[in-house]
């Protein structure tokens, strides 16, 4: 079930407030990261948090914190990015120096010969079906398999 939550008609501060302090536990959140964010960088400038005063910024980072779910830690470092760049985006991205690939494509083509060659499985493979039959059974497409 998706809910929308209308937050365009909380206009003034007292509004956001009596929202605040009327709503117990809140039961939906902003699951997709990106509108989370545009939400969050909108609010904040419809309410003018660089501006507002220290009571209002609490109020509103409260209100981020309740409807996006995210915690206290997480809007506020949004909201640092929000006054730095004046828009809150996602900063992650690949990482500067991935982890070294252990085999080549030319070692598996090897690995899956040699398998081939001698009708069994060769590696950790073995080991793991071992361990755990049923994780093997989900794995339908193993080439050699008995």
């Amino acid at each position: 079930m998706i809910v929308t939550l209308q937050t365009h008609a909380l206009q003034p501060l007292e509004q956001v407030r009596a929202f605040m302090a009327g709503v117990g536990p809140v039961s939906f959140t902003l699951t997709d990261r990106d509108l989370a964010h545009a939400w969050m960088g909108d609010t904040l400038k419809r309410f003018g948090y660089a501006r507002a005063s220290r009571a209002d910024r609490g109020l509103l980072r409260r209100y981020l914190a309740k409807v996006t779910g995210r915690s206290r830690a997480q809007v506020a470092r949004r909201i640092a990015q929000f006054l730095e760049e004046g828009q809150i985006r996602d900063k992650r991205g690949a990482p500067a120096a991935p982890f070294a690939r252990r085999y080549t494509d030319a070692d598996i083509r090897l690995l899956a010969e040699t398998d081939a060659l001698h009708g069994t499985l060769s590696g950790s493979i073995p080991a793991s079906c071992a361990n755990a039959p049923s994780r093997c059974l989900a794995m339908p497409d193993l080439s050699v398999w008995p």
